[in-house]
Protein backbone atom coordinates (compact mmCIF):
# COMPACT_ATOMS: atom_id res chain seq x y z
CA UNK A 1 0.00 0.00 0.00
CA UNK A 2 1.26 3.39 -1.09
CA UNK A 3 1.84 6.00 1.62
CA UNK A 4 0.25 9.28 0.92
CA UNK A 5 2.68 12.65 1.02
CA UNK A 6 1.17 15.41 2.79
CA UNK A 7 0.95 19.02 1.15
CA UNK A 8 3.87 21.49 1.68
CA UNK A 9 1.78 23.54 3.99
CA UNK A 10 0.63 20.47 6.86
CA UNK A 11 4.79 19.16 6.56
CA UNK A 12 6.73 20.32 9.96
CA UNK A 13 8.65 22.95 10.30
CA UNK A 14 12.20 22.34 11.39
CA UNK A 15 14.25 24.34 13.59
CA UNK A 16 16.95 25.85 10.78
CA UNK A 17 13.81 26.54 8.23
CA UNK A 18 11.64 28.68 11.54
CA UNK A 19 14.85 30.76 12.01
CA UNK A 20 15.33 31.31 9.07
CA UNK A 21 11.76 32.18 8.31
CA UNK A 22 11.64 35.15 11.53
CA UNK A 23 15.00 36.68 9.91
CA UNK A 24 13.36 37.58 6.99
CA UNK A 25 10.49 38.56 8.68
CA UNK A 26 12.61 41.03 10.79
CA UNK A 27 14.50 42.41 7.32
CA UNK A 28 11.25 43.17 5.94
CA UNK A 29 9.79 44.78 9.21
CA UNK A 30 13.00 47.17 9.14
CA UNK A 31 12.95 48.04 5.35
CA UNK A 32 9.00 49.05 6.08
CA UNK A 33 9.96 51.18 8.96
CA UNK A 34 13.09 52.56 7.80
CA UNK A 35 11.22 53.55 4.64
CA UNK A 36 8.06 54.89 6.98
CA UNK A 37 10.74 57.09 8.50
CA UNK A 38 11.90 58.51 5.15
CA UNK A 39 8.53 59.00 3.75
CA UNK A 40 7.78 61.10 6.90
CA UNK A 41 10.95 63.25 6.99
CA UNK A 42 9.96 64.50 3.03
CA UNK A 43 6.33 65.03 4.51
CA UNK A 44 6.99 66.89 7.08
CA UNK A 45 9.90 68.86 4.65
CA UNK A 46 7.78 69.28 1.98
CA UNK A 47 4.83 70.19 4.88
CA UNK A 48 7.30 72.96 6.01
CA UNK A 49 7.70 74.49 2.77
CA UNK A 50 4.19 74.66 1.43
CA UNK A 51 2.83 76.12 4.34
CA UNK A 52 1.93 79.19 2.52
CA UNK A 53 1.38 77.61 -0.49
CA UNK A 54 -1.71 75.38 1.33
CA UNK A 55 -2.57 78.82 2.69
CA UNK A 56 -3.27 80.45 -0.34
CA UNK A 57 -4.91 77.09 -1.87
CA UNK A 58 -7.44 77.88 0.70
CA UNK A 59 -8.09 80.77 0.05
CA UNK A 60 -8.35 79.97 -3.85
CA UNK A 61 -10.65 77.46 -3.56
CA UNK A 62 -12.65 79.83 -1.15
CA UNK A 63 -13.38 82.57 -3.98
CA UNK A 64 -14.56 79.71 -6.08
CA UNK A 65 -18.12 79.43 -6.90
CA UNK A 66 -19.99 76.55 -5.15
CA UNK A 67 -20.61 73.61 -7.58
CA UNK A 68 -22.94 70.93 -7.32
CA UNK A 69 -23.91 67.80 -8.76
CA UNK A 70 -22.27 65.18 -10.58
CA UNK A 71 -18.17 65.81 -12.01
CA UNK A 72 -19.58 64.84 -15.40
CA UNK A 73 -22.71 67.37 -15.75
CA UNK A 74 -21.56 69.82 -12.78
CA UNK A 75 -24.11 73.45 -12.33
CA UNK A 76 -21.94 76.15 -10.85
CA UNK A 77 -24.20 78.70 -8.76
CA UNK A 78 -22.90 82.46 -8.80
CA UNK A 79 -21.89 84.57 -5.85
CA UNK A 80 -25.20 86.25 -6.19
CA UNK A 81 -27.10 83.13 -6.08
CA UNK A 82 -25.30 82.20 -2.61
CA UNK A 83 -25.92 85.22 -1.00
CA UNK A 84 -29.71 85.02 -2.09
CA UNK A 85 -29.86 81.58 -0.08
CA UNK A 86 -32.30 82.67 2.76
CA UNK A 87 -30.33 82.00 6.31
CA UNK A 88 -31.95 78.95 8.42
CA UNK A 89 -35.09 80.18 10.07
CA UNK A 90 -33.99 80.02 13.66
CA UNK A 91 -31.93 82.55 13.22
CA UNK A 92 -34.44 85.32 11.91
CA UNK A 93 -35.98 87.61 14.34
CA UNK A 94 -39.79 87.54 15.59
CA UNK A 95 -41.58 90.60 14.00
CA UNK A 96 -42.17 93.14 16.88
CA UNK A 97 -44.55 96.16 17.57
CA UNK A 98 -44.67 98.66 19.68
CA UNK A 99 -47.67 100.70 18.13
CA UNK A 100 -51.31 101.58 19.78
CA UNK A 101 -53.87 98.86 19.72
CA UNK A 102 -57.00 100.33 19.81
CA UNK A 103 -59.86 97.84 20.70
CA UNK A 104 -63.93 98.40 19.92
CA UNK A 105 -66.23 96.31 21.38
CA UNK A 106 -69.73 97.91 21.27
CA UNK A 107 -71.54 99.18 17.97
CA UNK A 108 -71.38 102.67 18.94
CA UNK A 109 -67.93 102.83 19.58
CA UNK A 110 -66.86 100.44 16.58
CA UNK A 111 -69.08 102.98 14.28
CA UNK A 112 -67.24 106.17 15.69
CA UNK A 113 -64.21 104.66 14.64
CA UNK A 114 -64.79 103.75 11.09
CA UNK A 115 -66.37 107.24 10.86
CA UNK A 116 -62.86 108.51 11.82
CA UNK A 117 -61.12 106.71 9.90
CA UNK A 118 -63.11 107.99 6.58
CA UNK A 119 -62.00 111.43 7.75
CA UNK A 120 -59.06 110.62 7.80
CA UNK A 121 -59.07 109.47 4.37
CA UNK A 122 -60.84 112.22 2.91
CA UNK A 123 -57.63 114.27 4.59
CA UNK A 124 -55.25 112.34 2.59
CA UNK A 125 -54.38 113.33 -1.05
CA UNK A 126 -57.30 113.69 -3.50
CA UNK A 127 -57.08 110.91 -6.38
CA UNK A 128 -54.81 108.46 -4.49
CA UNK A 129 -55.31 104.86 -3.08
CA UNK A 130 -55.50 104.69 0.62
CA UNK A 131 -53.74 101.09 1.30
CA UNK A 132 -55.34 99.57 4.68
CA UNK A 133 -54.42 96.32 5.73
CA UNK A 134 -57.07 93.74 6.76
CA UNK A 135 -57.39 90.59 8.49
CA UNK A 136 -59.97 88.33 10.43
CA UNK A 137 -59.78 86.21 13.27
CA UNK A 138 -62.46 83.52 14.03
CA UNK A 139 -62.18 80.64 16.52
CA UNK A 140 -62.10 77.11 14.93
CA UNK A 141 -63.31 73.78 16.35
CA UNK A 142 -62.47 70.04 15.61
CA UNK A 143 -65.92 69.09 15.87
CA UNK A 144 -68.35 72.28 13.99
CA UNK A 145 -65.46 73.54 12.01
CA UNK A 146 -65.19 77.67 11.96
CA UNK A 147 -67.52 79.82 14.29
CA UNK A 148 -68.39 83.10 13.19
CA UNK A 149 -65.90 85.70 12.36
CA UNK A 150 -64.91 87.20 16.02
CA UNK A 151 -62.38 89.96 15.41
CA UNK A 152 -61.46 92.21 12.55
CA UNK A 153 -58.57 94.21 12.43
CA UNK A 154 -57.14 97.20 10.51
CA UNK A 155 -53.82 98.75 10.11
CA UNK A 156 -53.34 102.10 7.78
CA UNK A 157 -50.15 103.63 9.46
CA UNK A 158 -47.52 101.22 10.64
CA UNK A 159 -48.16 102.80 14.31
CA UNK A 160 -51.55 102.19 14.78
CA UNK A 161 -53.91 99.11 14.60
CA UNK A 162 -57.34 98.80 15.16
CA UNK A 163 -59.22 95.76 16.48
CA UNK A 164 -62.61 95.46 16.22
CA UNK A 165 -64.82 92.60 18.54
CA UNK A 166 -67.02 91.70 15.45
CA UNK A 167 -68.40 88.80 17.75
CA UNK A 168 -70.47 91.37 20.07
CA UNK A 169 -72.25 92.99 16.95
CA UNK A 170 -75.10 91.28 15.68
CA UNK A 171 -74.47 93.47 12.35
CA UNK A 172 -71.62 96.02 11.04
CA UNK A 173 -72.53 99.54 11.47
CA UNK A 174 -73.00 101.77 7.95
CA UNK A 175 -69.95 103.55 8.52
CA UNK A 176 -67.56 100.14 8.89
CA UNK A 177 -69.55 99.35 5.28
CA UNK A 178 -69.02 102.33 4.01
CA UNK A 179 -65.07 102.31 5.15
CA UNK A 180 -64.83 98.88 3.31
CA UNK A 181 -66.57 99.66 0.20
CA UNK A 182 -64.63 103.00 -0.20
CA UNK A 183 -63.41 103.78 -3.95
CA UNK A 184 -59.68 105.04 -2.96
CA UNK A 185 -59.49 101.99 -0.49
CA UNK A 186 -57.46 98.83 -1.39
CA UNK A 187 -57.54 96.20 1.06
CA UNK A 188 -53.96 94.19 1.95
CA UNK A 189 -53.61 90.70 2.86
CA UNK A 190 -52.41 87.81 2.23
CA UNK A 191 -55.20 85.44 0.88
CA UNK A 192 -57.30 88.41 1.30
CA UNK A 193 -60.02 87.23 -0.78
CA UNK A 194 -61.30 83.95 1.23
CA UNK A 195 -61.76 86.27 4.49
CA UNK A 196 -63.72 88.71 2.91
CA UNK A 197 -66.01 86.03 1.25
CA UNK A 198 -66.06 84.56 5.17
CA UNK A 199 -66.81 87.68 6.16
CA UNK A 200 -69.86 88.20 4.04
CA UNK A 201 -71.08 85.28 4.78
CA UNK A 202 -71.29 85.35 8.54
CA UNK A 203 -72.56 89.27 7.63
CA UNK A 204 -75.44 89.44 4.98
CA UNK A 205 -75.39 93.21 4.82
CA UNK A 206 -71.43 93.11 3.11
CA UNK A 207 -73.04 92.97 -0.17
CA UNK A 208 -70.66 94.40 -2.52
CA UNK A 209 -68.22 92.03 -1.41
CA UNK A 210 -67.17 91.21 -4.93
CA UNK A 211 -66.33 95.08 -5.80
CA UNK A 212 -64.43 94.79 -3.03
CA UNK A 213 -62.53 91.73 -3.72
CA UNK A 214 -61.38 93.60 -6.84
CA UNK A 215 -59.87 96.10 -5.37
CA UNK A 216 -57.99 94.04 -3.19
CA UNK A 217 -54.25 93.30 -3.64
CA UNK A 218 -52.87 89.62 -2.16
CA UNK A 219 -49.90 90.26 -1.07
CA UNK A 220 -48.41 86.12 -2.22
CA UNK A 221 -49.78 87.06 -6.08
CA UNK A 222 -48.03 90.77 -5.62
CA UNK A 223 -44.73 88.97 -5.36
CA UNK A 224 -45.05 86.39 -7.37
CA UNK A 225 -46.04 88.78 -9.89
CA UNK A 226 -42.89 90.83 -9.06
CA UNK A 227 -40.36 88.00 -9.07
CA UNK A 228 -42.15 85.83 -11.20
CA UNK A 229 -42.64 82.87 -9.02
CA UNK A 230 -45.82 80.68 -8.22
CA UNK A 231 -47.49 79.15 -5.72
CA UNK A 232 -49.41 80.21 -2.55
CA UNK A 233 -47.79 82.10 0.28
CA UNK A 234 -48.55 81.72 4.07
CA UNK A 235 -47.92 85.36 6.07
CA UNK A 236 -45.27 83.21 8.19
CA UNK A 237 -43.27 82.33 4.97
CA UNK A 238 -44.31 85.57 2.72
CA UNK A 239 -42.15 88.09 5.81
CA UNK A 240 -39.49 85.25 6.18
CA UNK A 241 -38.99 85.93 2.30
CA UNK A 242 -39.54 89.36 2.35
CA UNK A 243 -38.57 91.01 5.48
CA UNK A 244 -36.19 88.41 6.92
CA UNK A 245 -38.38 88.31 10.13
CA UNK A 246 -40.62 85.71 11.50
CA UNK A 247 -44.64 85.67 12.51
CA UNK A 248 -45.03 83.98 15.81
CA UNK A 249 -47.58 81.51 14.97
CA UNK A 250 -48.04 80.38 18.60
CA UNK A 251 -50.74 77.77 17.94
CA UNK A 252 -51.89 78.42 21.49
CA UNK A 253 -52.90 81.82 21.09
CA UNK A 254 -53.77 81.40 16.79
CA UNK A 255 -56.46 78.46 17.98
CA UNK A 256 -57.63 80.41 20.97
CA UNK A 257 -61.42 81.34 21.21
CA UNK A 258 -61.76 84.81 19.75
CA UNK A 259 -65.09 85.20 19.86
CA UNK A 260 -64.95 85.23 24.07
CA UNK A 261 -64.26 88.50 26.08
CA UNK A 262 -61.93 89.75 27.39
CA UNK A 263 -59.44 89.09 24.93
CA UNK A 264 -55.80 88.85 26.50
CA UNK A 265 -52.55 90.89 25.82
CA UNK A 266 -51.40 88.37 23.88
CA UNK A 267 -54.26 87.59 21.63
CA UNK A 268 -54.22 91.67 20.83
CA UNK A 269 -50.84 91.85 20.30
CA UNK A 270 -51.11 88.79 18.57
CA UNK A 271 -54.33 90.54 16.04
CA UNK A 272 -52.44 93.61 15.74
CA UNK A 273 -48.98 92.39 14.76
CA UNK A 274 -50.64 90.63 11.12
CA UNK A 275 -52.09 93.57 9.77
CA UNK A 276 -49.12 95.65 10.98
CA UNK A 277 -46.58 93.17 9.15
CA UNK A 278 -49.17 93.06 6.15
CA UNK A 279 -48.59 96.85 5.84
CA UNK A 280 -44.66 96.27 6.46
CA UNK A 281 -44.93 93.64 3.38
CA UNK A 282 -46.90 95.96 0.85
CA UNK A 283 -44.53 98.95 1.38
CA UNK A 284 -41.21 96.41 0.89
CA UNK A 285 -42.69 95.16 -1.74
CA UNK A 286 -43.97 98.47 -3.72
CA UNK A 287 -40.10 99.61 -3.25
CA UNK A 288 -39.13 96.59 -4.56
CA UNK A 289 -41.69 97.25 -7.65
CA UNK A 290 -40.44 101.08 -7.77
CA UNK A 291 -37.03 99.87 -8.36
CA UNK A 292 -37.36 97.68 -10.88
CA UNK A 293 -39.62 100.01 -12.61
CA UNK A 294 -36.61 102.45 -12.96
CA UNK A 295 -34.31 99.73 -14.03
CA UNK A 296 -36.49 99.01 -16.61
CA UNK A 297 -36.95 102.80 -17.72
CA UNK A 298 -32.84 102.84 -18.05
CA UNK A 299 -33.06 100.31 -19.95
CA UNK A 300 -34.87 101.78 -22.24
Amino acid sequence: MTQRKLPLWMLPVGREQNEAMLLAGKKNSRSMNEQYHEDGKLNEDSTTTGKNDEQNEKRTIARHPLTVGRSNNTTVLSDKSIALQRPPIEYLPFVDYTGSIEHYIILPDVAHSSQMLLKWIDRTVAGTKVPIAFDLEWSFSFKTGPGRTGLMQLCAEPGRCILYQLSCLKHLPIALLQLLGHERVILLGVNIKNDLRKLARDFPEVSSVDSIIERCIDLGQFYNKLHQRSGVWSMDRLVQQVLKQRVNKDKRIRMSKWDVLPLTEEQKRYAAIDVYITLLLYQELCREQRIQDERENISV
